[in-house]
């Protein structure tokens, strides 16, 4: 299978690279850790893992950690301890200062994400993140819903508390209750009755119609404007608790087409100022004409731990913007699968990382 994606080339990279990701890097400093969710810690620490490794075969790499978080690192990442008893922001913008790039992994929860880029970029490093409408419309799950909307992208029936009365209950047979800026599958609840999802609504929220098919997500690397298409993966998502179990890829091409297809619409719709990567869930239905997309995340998702495994090239390296030519996804169909704490499995063995 090629995908139309660039080549890596390592001339005039920058040396010295700033990567932070908010649990490992001292979000949750103020709180004792078994407050913070398991979901999000493994996760969290799989994609630093990951991103710090592929981002050390290119130069220094500056990394905040919580001293508490235990991250195996490679020998070119600088660690930068955080101090749980002062403010977040100007740490990590006194650890990238000498950067000259930057690659964040925060939620979009509360906009942490937005103030994280905006804090890094006040203090004169330009993140390679998405930024302004898109990351505004990205990070609120009912303006992407309105966004698609407007814009007749495949999209579950979506409401809020002043829409309510607007629902069409026929829709959906089950329906899924879950935050309007919320990341992964945490405070997700699944209900087979619309009255009982109604009653669960709470401002903050948003009421959605499930989506029955194969859940799909899929990369898209966003540089000066042109965008290049990572390989759809498979996700491992329980049907009844929605929570992330890992995924497998490559998918097939008559598949990998299908998602090209409605991500490319989907991109269309959202606000021009995508930058770096981002990610689309979406579902693929029985026929090609219940497919639709779920949500946009605008960072780097737990599948970049397989992702790096099935392409050639280093993908940090296309992120921050360095990359020329055409290259090859060298994995077979669904010869790559991972689980949520980075572990990852090439032809059924394990990589030893």
């Amino acid at each position: 299978m090629t995908l139309a994606i660039n080549s890596t080339s390592f001339s005039c990279i920058p040396m010295r690279m700033f990567a932070a990701e908010f649990v490992c890097g001292g979000g949750f400093s103020r709180r004792d850790l078994s407050d913070v969710p398991t979901p999000l810690r493994r996760e969290g620490v799989a994609m630093l893992r990951a991103l710090a490794e592929d981002l050390s075969e290119l130069g220094e790499v500056v990394v905040p950690l919580d001293s508490r978080i235990q991250v195996k690192l490679p020998r070119n990442v600088i660690p930068v301890p955080i101090n749980g008893s002062q403010p977040l922001w100007p740490q990590w913008v006194a650890a990238a200062r000498d950067c000259e790039s930057a690659i964040i992994v925060a939620p979009e929860q509360g906009g942490t994400l937005a103030q994280a880029v905006s804090m890094l970029r006040a203090g004169g490093l330009e993140p390679t993140m998405s930024s302004g409408d898109f990351l505004r419309v990205a990070s609120d799950k009912w303006e992407t819903a309105r966004t698609f909307a407007v814009n007749r992208v495949p999209h579950p029936p979506t409401y809020v508390c002043s829409t309510l009365g607007e629902a069409d209950r026929s829709a959906a047979t089950r329906w899924v209750v879950k935050p309007r800026d919320g990341c992964g599958t945490e405070r997700i609840s699944v209900f087979d009755c619309f009255d009982k999802a109604a009653a669960a609504l709470t401002e903050g929220a948003i009421l959605q119609g499930w989506s029955p098919g194969t859940p799909v997500s899929v990369g898209l690397i966003v540089v000066g404007g042109q965008m290049t298409l990572l390989p759809a993966v498979a996700q491992a998502i329980d049907s009844d608790s929605c929570s992330y179990a890992g995924g497998q890829g490559p998918l097939s091409d008559d598949l990998q087409r299908r998602v090209t297809s409605l991500a490319s619409c989907a991109l269309a719709a959202m606000p021009p100022t995508a930058k770096g990567f981002v990610g689309l869930d979406l579902i693929l239905a029985d026929q090609p004409s219940g497919d639709c997309v779920i949500e946009v995340n605008p960072r780097l998702t737990t599948s970049y731990v397989g992702l790096r495994h099935m392409v050639e090239g280093n993908l940090a390296a296309r992120i921050i913007g360095h990359g020329n030519g055409p290259l090859r996804c060298s994995a077979e169909v669904s010869s790559v699968r991972w689980a949520p704490d980075g572990q990852v499995w090439v032809n059924d063995s394990l990589v030893d990382e």
